[in-house]
C-alpha cells in the first residue's frame, strides 16, 4: 500500500510540476526537517500539559534546508519563471508601510521551544523555533490557533495603520492539504474572523474580507515551502491586502473599525502521521501609511522606515519596493525634482560601521530607483549613520523607526 501511495503521488506531482527532477531528494530532506518541527513541537506541549515548564534550546533543533532542494514551483501567473525575490516581480507592488512603527518583532530575542513571549495566547498553542536559522512562530494546534501581540490597551491600531509579516505556505502535496485558512481579527471578540485567505489544494489563494461581499482576487499561492509576504493597509475606512506583489483585496468602505490585530489558523490536512503547521515571522504594526506626494509637498521631505534591509547589509528585500516604486512615480510626474537620499541606522554595531551601511543602504536604494529610470544626477546619497536617533533604541520598535530612510526634496 505504501509502494502504491508513493507512486501516486510520484505520478501527480510529475503532472502538476514542468520542472521537478529533484523531488524524490527535495520529498526525503523535507520530510526529515518537517518531522523535527512536529516532534518538536510535540514535545513542548507534552512538558506543558505535564506541568513541565522547564526548556533547553538543545532539545529543539534548528530546522534547516536548502534552498533550492526545498521550495516547489507552481504557476506564477504573469511571472512566469520569475523568482519571488526578482525586482521585476514587485514593480507594479504600491504598498506603503506606515511610517511610526508599534510593534516589531522578529524574534531575535526569543528563546526556541517557548511560547512568544511578546503575544498573548487566545485559542491553540504557539512556539518558536528556527527554519532555515530564522526564528519563526509555529502555531501547534490541530484545528483552531489564534494569537494576538501583547498591548496595555485594546484599541491600539487606529484609523491609519498597516500591518505586515512572512507566511510560510506549506507545500500543499506533501503535507496532503486540501483546505487551510489563514484568519485575522480586528477585534476583541475573536469570534469570528474579519477577513480570511483560503488556500486550497488547487495551489489558489481565495478569501474574503469584512463579509462575503468583498471576495479576494484568486490568485495562485507561488512558491510552496516557501516564505510568502502579507501587507494589509487600512485609511478611514479603506482596507487593501496583498499576498507578495498582488493587491488581493480592495475596500472603499470597512464595515468595522479596527482596533487590533488577531492571527489564526484552521487547517485541514489528509495526513494521518503528522499536522501541518502554520509559521509567521517580521511581524510589523505601523501607523501611518501613503500621503507621500502631499507629505512632500507640504513638507519637503518623505522620511520611512519601511524601506526594508537584511540585517547588517544592504540588500533591499522586495516586499519594501512598494515604497520606492511610488517614490519613481512622483519622480516621474516631477521632472524638475530633485532629492537627497539619506540613511540612517540604529545604534547596534560600531559608529563606523554604521555610518558605511546607512551611506551602502541609501546608495542601494538609489540604485534601484535608476534601474526604474530615474536619473542618476537627480538623486544624491548621505550616510548618516546612528548620530541621529529619533529615541533612545532601547525597545525593537524604537530601533525599527531609527531604521529609516529620508527623502528631502532639494
Amino acid at each position: 500500500m505504501k509502494k502504491t501511495t508513493n507512486l501516486l503521488l510520484t505520478a501527480l506531482m510529475l503532472i502538476a510540476f514542468t520542472d521537478n527532477c529533484n523531488a524524490q531528494l527535495w520529498k526525503k530532506l523535507k520530510e526529515k526537517a518537517e518531522d523535527v518541527i512536529v516532534k518538536s513541537a510535540e514535545k513542548e506541549i507534552d512538558k506543558t500539559i505535564n506541568g513541565d515548564s522547564s526548556s533547553n534550546d538543545e532539545d529543539v533543533e534548528s530546522v534547516e534546508k536548502n534552498d533550492t532542494e526545498s521550495k516547489t514551483t507552481v504557476e506564477n501567473d504573469s511571472n512566469e519563471g520569475l523568482s519571488l525575490d526578482s525586482p521585476e516581480v514587485w514593480r507594479d507592488f504600491r504598498f506603503v508601510s506606515g511610517e511610526k512603527v508599534i510593534f516589531y518583532d522578529d524574534l531575535s530575542s526569543e528563546q526556541v521551544g517557548e511560547f512568544p513571549s511578546r503575544w498573548d495566547l487566545v485559542r491553540g498553542g504557539a512556539e518558536v523555533v528556527k527554519i532555515n536559522g530564522e526564528k519563526a512562530i509555529i502555531l501547534v494546534a490541530e484545528t483552531s490557533n489564534i494569537i494576538t501581540p501583547l498591548f496595555t490597551t485594546k484599541d491600539y491600531l487606529g484609523d491609519e495603520f498597516t500591518i505586515e509579516y512572512d507566511i510560510m505556505i506549506p507545500n500543499l502535496e506533501e503535507e496532503k492539504i486540501w483546505y487551510m485558512k489563514h484568519e485575522l481579527h480586528f477585534n476583541d471578540a475573536f469570534r469570528n474572523s474579519d477577513a480570511e485567505i483560503e488556500i486550497k489544494s488547487a495551489a489558489r489563494i481565495e478569501g474574503w474580507a469584512a463579509n462575503s461581499n468583498f471576495r479576494m482576487e484568486s490568485i495562485s499561492v507561488g512558491m510552496q515551502n516557501a516564505w510568502h509576504h502579507i501587507a494589509i493597509s487600512y485609511y478611514k475606512g479603506k482596507f487593501k491586502m496583498y499576498y507578495d506583489s498582488k493587491r488581493i483585496s480592495n475596500i472603499p468602505k470597512f464595515d468595522l473599525e479596527p482596533s487590533l490585530l488577531g492571527i489564526g489558523l484552521m487547517c485541514y490536512s489528509k495526513n494521518e502521521t503528522k499536522h501541518p503547521y502554520l509559521a509567521i515571522k517580521n511581524i510589523r504594526i505601523a501607523h501611518g501609511g501613503g500621503e507621500m506626494y502631499n507629505r512632500i509637498v507640504a513638507d519637503g521631505e518623505y522620511v520611512t522606515n519601511g524601506i526594508i534591509f537584511d540585517s547588517g547589509k544592504s540588500k533591499i528585500k522586495s516586499s519594501s519596493l512598494g515604497i520606492i516604486n511610488q517614490m519613481v512615480n512622483i519622480l516621474q510626474d516631477n521632472p524638475d525634482w530633485k532629492f537627497d537620499i539619506i540613511g540612517h541606522t540604529d545604534s547596534d554595531g560600531t559608529d563606523a560601521t554604521n555610518l558605511t551601511l546607512s551611506k551602502d543602504r541609501a546608495n542601494a536604494v538609489k540604485e534601484e530607483m535608476v534601474n526604474q529610470g530615474i536619473a542618476a544626477d537627480r538623486l544624491n546619497v548621505i550616510g548618516k549613520g546612528e548620530s541621529q536617533p529619533l529615541n533612545t533604541n532601547s525597545t525593537p520598535e524604537e530601533k525599527a523607526n531609527n531604521r529609516r530612510v529620508a527623502f528631502i526634496k532639494k
